[in-house]
């Protein structure tokens, strides 16, 4: 019998999933992919990567936020939880999956500064009526060398080409 075949991530619409954060008032930064692009690099992504604050009132805001895009948790054993504050703060990451693209949710990030460090340094972009913080291009390096993947490898590269660019 053929191994199921897990079905495709839905195309990511990262205005949608933004805004939704935006409306629910959370407060956290943008890493990862979409971070890059921010700092010029070209590389696609199909996930929103973002730091939250961690205080509960936070994480509250950031559940009701993933409730209202329906998202449904991916980790491995963990795929029936509901998502409310206390679980969130239960692992360093979850992996969430939405109609409008995946969202990976960290608490920890090989690399990464404080929460309260990220979000002082952090570069804040207007998308529509939403304003949105990201990390800044050096948090970004750290995290990318920390990690040391190949895919961090290439961001790098594009973060140090976009910075000799400016």
């Amino acid at each position: 019998m053929p191994d199921p075949v897990e079905p495709d991530p839905e195309p990511l619409d990262a205005q949608r999933i933004l805004d939704e954060l935006g409306r629910h008032q959370v407060d956290f930064v943008l890493v990862g992919g979409l971070a890059v692009q921010t700092h010029g690099g070209t590389r696609m992504t199909n996930a929103i990567d973002v730091i939250p604050a961690p205080d509960p009132e936070n994480l509250s805001r950031l559940a009701e936020a993933l409730r209202a895009l329906r998202a449904r948790v991916l980790n491995p054993g963990s795929e029936d939880l509901e998502i409310d504050a206390a679980m969130l703060a239960r692992a360093t990451i979850w992996q969430l999956a939405t109609p409008h693209g995946d969202t990976d949710v960290l608490h920890e990030a090989p690399g990464a500064a404080p929460y309260a460090e990220l979000r002082e340094r952090a570069l804040v972009i207007a998308l529509g009526d939403t304003r949105i913080p990201v990390a800044c291009r050096d948090d970004l390096i750290r995290m990318k060398l920390a990690r040391d993947r190949p895919t961090d490898r290439a961001d790098i590269a594009a973060l140090t080409d976009s910075e000799a660019e400016t």
